[in-house]
C-alpha cells in the first residue's frame, strides 16, 4: 500500500485478481461510450454534437483538439461598479490602480474575477484547460485574498504552466505574490524565517509526507530541512500597489544552509535573489516528485483507488515519462488519456462527481442559455459562482492548504461530497436551471432542453430520446427497464409512445410556435428532474 498524508493516498491493500491494463495504446472500440468517457473526464461535459464529432475524429484527433492552446483570453471587466473613476463599466480593471477611498471597489473587482472564472469554464468548454486549471488551483491553494489582482495574476500563472513544465511552475509560484501572501513568505526574513511555505512545498506540493521513521524524519524530508529551506527562501515580498513580487537583500538569510541525509547533506550557499531556484532544483532531484504528482493527477482524473498493480503498471511508468520529459505535464496526460487503462471497463463510473463536475456537466451537456450582453453575462456567471460556492466547491473556497478532502482524505475520498444536505442543495440548484428560474435583468435563463433533443438522430421516438440523453448524462448505458421507467414516470406518464411522436411532430412542424414548444419542454423538464437526481448521474 502507498501511504502519504495530505498529498494523495491511494491505497487498496488487496490486489486485483487480474492485472489491470497499463499504458499500452487503447485498441478497443471508439464509440459514443468511450468518446463520452474521455470528454467527461477531460472537460466538464460535452453536447450531443460534440460527442458525435469526437466519434468522427477518433481518439488521437480528439485529444489533439482538447489539448489545443487557448489564445487571446479576454481580461475580466468591470460589469456593474460605476464609482471607479479609472475603469468605466464594460472595461477591464487589469493593470488599473485602485483609487483610494472608493467604497466597494475591492469587492466589485473580486466579483468580476469570480464571474470571469465561471465564464472561462463555460466558454472554453471543448478544452482540457478549465478542469486542469482547477486541478492546479487545488494543488497550489491560495485563499483569494483581498485583491482581485493577486488572484488574477495567480490564475494567469497556472494557465501558463498547466500543461507545461511543473518544475518551472514551482519556481514561479514560490515568488508569486498570492502565494507569498497566503503562506507568509511575504513576512519571512533572515531574523524570523517563516516555515509555512517550506513545509507545504515538500509535504503538499512536490514530495509528499512519507511515514515517520524517526524524530522529525518523514522519509522524504525532515524537520531540519524545513528550517533550512525556510531560510533559503527569505528575502521575497510583494508590492501591494503594483502586485508584483520583489526581492530585498537585507531580508535574506545569507548563511550557508545544510540539508539532511534525505538530500545527501547538500549545502546551499547564498545565491541572493536566485536561491529559491536552487531549492526547487534540489527538491526535483528526488525521484519521489514524479510519482507523487502522477498519483494526484490519477486521483483527479480517474480513480481514488490505486492498487499495487496500478502503481506498478500505470503510476510508475507515467512517473518515468514525467522525469524523462524533464517534468513536462502534457506527455504524462496524453499517455494516460490514450491508454488501454484509461478506457478499462472498471474506469466507467469509478468517480463520484464533485459539485463543480455535477453542475458544469448539466450546463455544458444540456445547453445552458445566457444573456447576450457581456455585462449581463457577467451577472449571470457571478450567480453561478454563488451556487457553486453554496454547494461546497468553488474557486478559492478550499477548507485548507491541502485542498478539498475529496482528493486526499482516505478512505472516503470522493464520498466526501455526498451527504443529505449536499444532495438537497444540488437538487435545489439544478432545479432552478431545469425550470429556467435564474433571473438576470428581468429575463430568465436555464437549460435549452428542446434544442438538445432537436440534435438527436430520431427525436420523434421517445425511447431513442431517453437513450440518447442517458448516453450524454450517464457513464453506463441504461437497461430497457430503466428506459421504460423514465418514459412512464416522467416523459409520457401512462401514455403510449405515439403521444410523444405526435406532440414533438407538432412542434417540429412549427418550431416558432411557443405553445407547442412549451408543451414539449414541459415533458422534458419532468424527465430531467428525474434523471438529474438519479444515482446514475452522480457518478462518472
Amino acid at each position: 500500500m502507498i501511504n502519504t498524508t495530505h498529498g494523495v493516498q491511494t491505497g487498496l491493500t488487496k490486489a486485483s485478481p487480474t492485472p489491470p491494463a497499463g499504458l499500452e495504446p487503447f485498441s478497443g472500440e471508439w464509440n459514443s461510450k468511450t468518446a463520452s468517457h474521455l470528454l467527461r473526464r477531460l472537460t466538464f461535459g460535452a453536447s450531443y454534437r460534440e460527442v458525435q464529432q469526437a466519434i468522427k475524429d477518433g481518439l488521437d484527433k480528439t485529444i489533439d483538439k482538447l489539448f489545443r492552446p487557448i489564445r487571446n483570453v479576454p481580461e475580466p471587466i468591470s460589469y456593474y461598479f460605476k464609482n471607479d473613476p479609472k475603469v468605466p463599466v464594460g472595461e477591464t480593471w487589469v493593470g488599473k490602480a485602485y483609487t483610494p477611498g472608493v467604497s466597494g471597489l475591492s469587492n466589485a473587482r473580486r466579483n468580476s474575477l469570480f464571474a470571469w472564472i465561471v465564464g472561462r469554464m463555460l466558454e472554453e468548454r471543448y478544452n482540457i484547460m478549465p478542469k486542469l486549471l482547477l486541478f492546479w488551483h487545488n494543488h497550489l491553494v491560495i485563499d483569494g485574498g483581498s485583491y482581485a489582482e493577486l488572484s488574477y495574476n495567480y490564475i494567469l500563472l497556472l494557465r501558463k504552466h498547466a500543461l507545461g513544465n511543473f518544475r518551472q511552475l514551482m519556481k514561479d509560484i514560490t515568488i508569486e505574490p498570492a502565494m507569498l501572501r497566503y503562506l507568509n513568505g511575504n513576512t519571512s526574513t533572515a531574523r524570523a524565517p517563516n516555515e509555512n511555505y517550506a513545509r507545504e512545498l515538500m509535504e503538499l506540493f512536490t514530495l509528499g509526507k512519507g511515514p515517520l521513521t524517526g524524530p522529525g524524519d518523514y522519509t522524504t524530508y525532515t524537520e531540519h530541512d524545513i528550517k533550512e529551506i525556510a531560510k533559503a527562501l527569505t528575502g521575497w515580498y510583494y508590492n501591494s500597489k503594483l502586485f508584483i513580487g520583489l526581492y530585498k537583500s537585507g531580508r535574506h538569510d545569507k548563511t550557508t544552509k545544510k540539508l539532511s541525509h534525505r538530500f545527501n547533506g547538500i549545502t546551499i550557499k547564498d545565491q541572493g535573489s536566485g536561491e529559491y531556484k536552487a531549492v526547487i532544483d534540489i527538491i526535483f532531484r528526488r525521484e519521489e516528485v514524479a510519482p507523487f504528482i502522477v498519483r494526484k493527477l490519477y486521483v483527479w482524473y480517474l480513480n481514488s483507488e490505486i492498487t499495487p498493480e496500478i502503481e506498478a503498471n500505470v503510476i510508475q511508468p507515467l512517473a518515468t515519462i514525467f522525469r524523462d520529459s524533464d517534468y513536462e505535464v502534457e506527455p504524462v496526460l496524453r499517455a494516460l488519456f490514450s491508454s488501454q487503462h484509461f478506457f478499462n471497463e472498471c474506469a466507467f463510473g469509478s468517480m463520484l462527481k464533485s459539485p463543480m463536475d455535477h453542475f458544469m456537466h448539466v450546463f455544458q451537456t444540456l445547453k445552458l442559455s445566457a444573456p447576450k450582453s457581456l455585462t449581463e453575462r457577467y451577472r449571470f456567471w457571478r450567480s453561478i459562482w454563488t451556487y457553486q460556492n453554496t454547494s461546497g466547491q468553488a474557486w478559492f473556497n478550499q477548507p485548507s492548504v491541502a485542498g478539498w478532502p475529496a482528493y486526499y482524505q482516505e478512505p472516503v475520498f470522493y464520498k466526501y461530497w455526498i451527504s443529505p444536505v449536499a444532495l438537497s442543495i444540488r437538487k435545489k440548484i439544478v432545479g432552478y436551471f431545469i425550470n429556467s428560474r435564474v433571473k438576470v435583468a428581468k429575463k430568465y435563463y436555464g437549460l435549452q432542453l428542446v434544442e438538445v433533443v432537436d440534435e438527436f438522430k430520431d427525436p420523434f421516438d421517445p425511447n431513442e430520446v431517453i437513450r440518447e440523453l442517458c448516453k450524454l448524462l450517464f457513464s453506463q448505458a441504461p437497461s430497457d427497464k430503466q428506459i421504460e421507467y423514465l418514459k412512464q414516470n416522467a416523459l409520457i406518464p401512462g401514455l403510449p409512445d405515439f403521444e410523444w411522436t405526435e406532440e414533438y411532430g407538432d412542434y417540429a412542424d412549427n418550431p416558432q410556435d411557443e405553445a407547442k414548444k412549451n408543451a414539449v419542454l414541459k415533458r422534458l423538464r419532468k424527465l430531467m428532474e428525474l434523471m438529474l437526481n438519479m444515482p446514475e448521474f452522480y457518478i462518472q
